[in-house]
């Protein structure tokens, strides 16, 4: 069920996620001008591709970019599909709900297939006895 709380504002919020992680494209990060209670402040934005909403990176989203794309020049990371993800984290004395940013995890690479049979007394040339 939707929330009101997923209809303000333009960034991202936990409650936007509904519980979810979802795998998004970064179109463009940037730094951008940001209200906040202390006036304006220049914050790094990230946009992803057919989203309405960015999501304001902090050091801990950064570094996990860093990670993932293999570099710190921002400019970079667009292009690289990642996964958003809500969690939680100690904010003071409390904890506080959060987004997270992680790696598209790898499909596992197919088994390869099995020896063919062998023929039953055929010599391959091995002489260990089992």
């Amino acid at each position: 069920m939707p929330s009101y709380k997923t209809a303000f504002g333009s960034f991202l919020k936990t409650e936007d996620l509904q519980g979810r992680a979802v795998r998004v494209i970064i179109d463009a990060v940037q730094v951008e001008d940001v209200k906040s209670d202390d006036g304006i402040e220049k914050k790094l934005v990230a946009h992803f591709i057919g989203k309405d909403k960015a999501l304001i990176l902090n050091r801990t989203n950064c570094e996990s970019l860093e990670q993932i794309v293999g570099s710190d020049d921002y400019g970079a990371w667009a292009g690289h599909s990642v996964v958003l993800f809500p969690t939680t984290t100690k904010f003071g004395p409390k904890t506080v709900p959060c987004l997270r940013i992680r790696a598209v995890q790898a499909p596992a690479a197919p088994l390869p297939p099995p020896p063919p049979p062998r023929e039953p007394g055929a010599d391959d040339g091995d002489d260990v006895g089992f």
